[in-house]
């Protein structure tokens, strides 16, 4: 059997079960007189009812028409029925704090979220460790609070800025739960995300959250609950009736992670979505194997590469799957959508260096195509694509640096691997209208040119989010319509970006800053 969340080598152990030892034996019986020996007959008689009577008690209890789960015992380190495992919850508690402290090295570590995992007086009910104190089989709860930050604002093209950028700004509204325009009208800022973590033992996953269902109660959702997990009762007169052997039966699975995102099979939510549940409760697992996951259905090769890339190996997921009990469940749907720490994170567990190659030293600039049949759904064509591709081949060759234009859909690799690693080494620049082709940006490094264009009847900010919060350089046209979400470039924009910013940092300076209320030197928020 795998490791579970709560049992390693240098953590005790309790029995799962006990024996009632009823045979004393023949030399520990005592001379007596005759009535101290009828005494203890009498007493023995009482006993031997007692016994008979919780013996067909317990009969007509395994007889009744009831799941035999609710009368599991509690889970190897909880101390006591009903009582949070304190051994156990001092291991997590200190497991995000010890990770980054043997992990210095990493860039995603200034942007790390604090953990707080102590329901204090005062605190607010729905805070993680407050809920962990309520909710039936919940032995840890985690709230993380995110650092604040702020992204720049695209870059546009002199020639269009008067008209894309406040058509950009009236994007703006459609994030403002978690980020608006600062007060110097040149950064979007991030305020208050949290996210929360929460442990439930002895639990079944019986299909909700959902998966693959974008409702408010899907994970990452604002509604999301763990209301649909059910939690197994810890009461010590029942933890004689299970054996470690149909405690395991009953729990076959050690440690699960729910991750039934919104279309978790896509690539791109995959990316945008499932790796960030991942990376929040990762830390959980204190170093052992990683737990099992429920995700939503089988995906393509893309993302079961990437899920092997996680650790999370074949048999280790369960797509689709209705039901599954685990002695542990791990919690953590709500997650932040935007924000550097999980994205930073997925780059360096995929095994990527979010600083990427030098920008002198990657020389393709990438073009994703809409019109070759190989999106899963239509639209958001660039009609005069081809004397666009011919002036980009152009503007390059008169540049003289030695860069090319290639097309995404001529290019082939064997694996997902293999496609992260060459982007990660070779592009300068990804271009293209608005598709999940462009999360391909996200393998390339700092200083990234990402340039999107967008039909106005079909607009998204999160190529713009992501690109900002990975240190990229993004830029942007707004498109009238020429047929539904088909587009017309504009070629002679779409040249003057590429001649400004390609090959070159962000002239107005780094795309992502830390923010904070106060502005003190010695606070040493703008510390790189």
């Amino acid at each position: 059997m795998r490791s579970s969340l709560f049992s390693s080598q240098s953590s005790p152990r309790l029995p799962v079960y006990h024996r009632l030892d009823l045979e004393d034996g023949p030399d520990t019986i005592p001379t007596s007189s005759p009535t101290s020996t009828l005494r203890r007959y009498r007493r023995s008689l009482t006993f031997i009812a007692i016994v008979f009577s919780f013996g067909l008690l317990v009969t007509l209890l395994v007889s009744l028409d009831h799941p035999r789960w609710p009368r599991r015992p509690p889970p190897p380190l909880l101390p006591q029925p009903h009582a949070p495992p304190s051994e156990a919850r001092n291991l997590l508690s200190t497991s995000l704090p010890a990770f980054l402290a043997h992990h210095p090295e990493l860039p995603s570590g200034r942007w790390a979220p604090i953990s707080m995992s102590t329901c204090l007086p005062g605190m607010a009910p729905y805070l993680s460790p407050c809920l962990a104190e309520r909710r039936q089989g919940a032995v840890f709860g985690e709230e993380l609070i995110y650092p604040d930050f702020r992204i720049r604002e695209p870059l546009f093209a002199p020639a269009r800025v008067n008209d894309d950028a406040p058509e950009w700004r009236k994007l703006l509204g459609g994030i403002k739960e978690r980020g608006a325009l600062c007060e110097d009208g040149k950064w979007v800022c991030y305020r208050g995300q949290t996210g929360q973590n929460i442990v439930l033992v002895n639990a079944t996953f019986n299909g909700n959250p959902p998966a693959d269902n974008w409702s408010d109660n899907a994970c990452m959702s604002d509604g999301v609950t763990t209301a649909g997990l059910e939690t197994a009762e810890t009461n010590a007169s029942t933890n004689m009736l299970a054996t470690p052997g149909e405690y395991d039966e009953a729990f076959p699975t050690d440690a699960l992670l729910i991750a039934t995102s919104p279309d978790s099979w896509s690539f791109q939510h995959f990316l945008d979505r499932v790796t960030h549940i991942v990376m929040q409760g990762a830390h959980l697992t204190l170093g052992h194997p990683p737990p099992d996951v429920v995700t939503g259905r089988s995906p393509g090769p893309a993302v079961s590469e990437m899920w092997e890339m996680l650790g999370m190996e074949g048999s280790r997921i369960h797509y689709g799957t209705r039901r599954i009990a685990a002695k542990a469940i791990i919690f953590s749907c709500r997650s932040p959508l935007i924000h550097p720490w999980p994205s930073l994170r997925t780059l360096e567990t995929f095994g990527l260096n979010p600083d990427g190659v030098p920008l002198d030293e990657r020389k393709k600039i990438v073009y994703f195509s809409r019109s070759h049949g190989q999106t899963t759904n239509g639209g958001r064509r660039v009609l005069n694509e081809k004397q666009l591709l011919n002036e980009i081949r152009g503007l390059l060759d008169e540049r003289g640096q030695g860069e090319e234009l290639v097309l995404f859909h001529d290019l082939g690799f064997h694996s997902q691997r293999d496609l992260m690693e060459w982007f990660h080494k070779n592009v300068r620049a990804v271009v293209g209208p608005h598709g999940g082709g462009l999360y391909n940006h996200r393998w390339t490094g700092k200083d990234t040119l990402v340039l999107e264009m967008m039909s106005q009847t079909y607009t998204s900010l999160m190529f713009w989010e992501e690109a900002s919060t990975l240190g990229q350089v993004y830029a942007t046209t707004f498109l009238p319509p020429a047929s539904g979400t088909d587009m017309i470039a504009d070629i002679p924009a779409m040249l003057e970006i590429m001649r400004r910013h390609l090959g070159k940092p962000d002239p107005r300076g780094p795309s992502l800053r830390r923010m904070y209320r106060w502005h003190a030197e010695e606070l040493m928020v703008e510390e790189p």
